[in-house]
């Protein structure tokens, strides 16, 4: 004996069932979609702003150079970035630079592992020059100075 409470195909058509679903579904054309016009193209895409945030400015970049290089000539006046930090607090504390211009202490870290690396290959650049330098005057003096050798009579 079948079961009162199910429903049969034949006590419910097909289509006022999808068209419950679509009605209870359905979104019109209308309805405001929440990303703008456009929002997909490439060309409105901001991944490729690589760089493009907040650059330290030419006045910072002196200090951390001065400050960077009196440990480079001392290792006792070595600054670590948290001081490096510090010290341009003070100095904008004094007037001397804004509160906007100072680089966070991670910012600083990689300043300074971009600025050492630099630093070192320039050095090494100028270290190699100068060497190649001084062997070839250093071989042009020797053929120079050095007398023809004489053979000895005997």
């Amino acid at each position: 004996m079948p079961n009162p409470s199910i429903k049969t195909d034949s006590e419910f058509p097909i289509n006022e069932v999808m068209n419950e679903i679509v009605e209870s579904q359905a979104i019109s054309l209308e309805q405001e979609f929440p990303l703008k016009k456009g929002w997909a193209l490439k060309e409105n895409l901001k991944l490729g702003n690589k760089g493009g945030g907040k650059r330290i400015s030419k006045k910072v970049v002196q200090y951390l150079q001065g400050y960077f290089l009196a440990g480079n000539l001392r290792a006792a006046d070595r600054y670590s970035p948290e001081n490096m930090h510090t010290c341009l607090e003070e100095l904008a504390a004094e007037g001397e630079l804004t509160l906007e211009e100072i680089p966070t202490v991670k910012t600083i870290k990689g300043w300074i592992g971009r600025y050492s690396a630099n630093f070192k290959k320039e050095a090494s650049e100028k270290a190699l020059v100068e060497n190649m330098e001084s062997n070839q005057s250093g071989a042009v003096a020797e053929s120079s100075i050095r007398p023809n050798k004489r053979q000895k009579k005997g």
